[in-house]
């Protein structure tokens, strides 16, 4: 975090590296970030092949202010690219600046915050952890390495800082900190973001809550950049997305560039002094992603969205996560929903398996400990609320869904049904 800190003071561009990432990926990283230094604390991140700085507690040395330009990146953040190579997404001063100003005031950080930092500094989410309170005048608590992962320790942490009145988290996290028995806490404001924040989850955490907000936003358009408080009841869209951060807009386009009216369906678009100034090194992404559109500069996200309102949309999902079986277009996020609507089931993830007449839907479902459910009952409900085409051929009950570092779902790690 000092060091974070000591990049921004003197205007040089920080890249975030997870300890837990294999060193194979960190290297690569750094190779392709072409950076200057790798700096280490006493655990260490690995044998660099370039200059390592080993930092000991203790150490200082005289500030200096420097000239600095609001166009300088402030910092580098590599997200997983299609092609299996990560990219580097670049943020500017002005961009990061923007942005918190905004969160800021949208949440009202003041000398009162006090932020539990659990976040990986490797998702772009803990910059707001990190910076935000400090911001705003307030405080954070830093999490150890490995508490984050550990429900039990994070329960035995919140518990001895009664203090801390702001958290925020992937959907994945909540559902894990409910699992292991977090009975909540009034007055703290917990933010969600990182997935796709459905009902099911939303009615759980609202009571147990001050404050509830649904977060969305890509790491190209620095951290956040629709934040809304959740309020009961729902209706029947669900949790939407709105209220765009100052400065930001938004856009649904259809697939000739056109902009949709409400009730439309399309690719959420962003606009605004946060978007990122691009891909380091590659031009031929950034040309793809980073349009010009009517005079104005838009960040094509992949999200498809419908337009219910002004600047309030309900998700759909992923452009890629929409899939074609035997003739049915099918959103594996509805499934999803569904899944996670049946009472009893913690969370859920569905893959699509095999190809041409071997192609079959996977479901894999995360149970409550209380829960009573068995496949036939899960096949049973989805029956109720899916067509046919849309119910998967296999369920599989996981212990837990995998995770990220972040603590997204990840995907990749999903089993092959045997």
């Amino acid at each position: 975090m000092a060091a974070t800190l000591a990049c921004l003071h003197n205007g040089l561009c920080f890249v975030p590296l997870d300890p837990e990432f294999p060193l194979e990926r960190l290297q690569g990283i750094a190779d392709d970030a072409e950076l200057a230094l790798v700096l280490q604390d006493a655990e260490g991140l690995g044998s660099f092949a370039m200059p390592s700085l080993h930092l000991r507690e203790g150490e200082g040395g005289e500030l200096s202010w420097p000239a600095l330009d609001e166009q300088q990146p402030a910092y580098m953040m590599f997200t997983s690219g299609s092609t299996g190579r990560p990219k580097g997404v670049v943020i500017s001063r002005r961009a990061l600046a923007n942005f918190l100003s905004a969160a800021s005031r949208r949440l009202q950080l003041g000398s009162a915050t006090r932020w539990l930092f659990i976040t990986t500094p490797a998702f772009d989410i803990s910059q707001l952890e990190m910076l935000g309170p400090l911001w705003g005048g307030g405080a954070l608590e830093v999490v150890g390495n490995s508490a984050h992962k550990d429900p039990d320790a994070l329960l035995r942490l919140l518990a001895e800082h009664p203090e801390i009145n702001t958290l925020q988290a992937t959907p994945a996290f909540w559902r894990m900190l409910l699992k292991a028995g977090w009975p909540g806490r009034a007055g703290l404001t917990a933010l969600c973001g990182g997935e796709a924040l459905d009902a099911p989850l939303a009615e759980r955490l609202v009571p147990l809550v001050g404050q509830l907000w649904n977060c969305y936003g890509p790491t190209e358009a620095t951290v956040w950049s629709l934040m809304a408080q959740v309020q009961l009841p729902l209706g029947e869209q669900g949790v939407l997305l709105h209220q765009s951060l100052d400065g930001y807009r938004h856009w649904v386009l259809d697939e000739a560039g056109e902009a949709l009216p409400i009730g439309g369906e399309g690719e959420l678009c962003i606009e605004g002094p946060s978007l990122a100034s691009g891909y380091w090194a590659r031009d031929d992404l950034t040309a793809q992603s980073f349009i010009s559109w009517q005079g104005r500069q838009l960040y094509r996200t992949g999200d498809r969205v419908q337009r219910v309102g002004e600047d309030a949309y309900r998700y759909l999902g992923r452009r890629d996560e929409q899939i074609k079986l035997r003739g049915f277009r099918i959103e594996l996020g509805e499934i999803e929903v569904c899944l996670r609507r049946i009472d009893g089931v913690q969370d859920a993830a569905v893959r699509l398996h095999g190809s041409g007449d071997e192609a079959c839907l996977v479901a894999y479902v995360e149970l409550r400990e209380d829960a009573g459910l068995g496949r036939m009952s899960i096949r049973r409900a989805l029956q109720q609320r899916l067509p046919h085409y849309m119910i998967p051929g296999r369920i599989l009950l996981l212990d837990s869904l995998p995770k990220t570092a972040s603590g997204k779902l990840d995907r990749k790690r999903l089993p092959a049904p045997e």
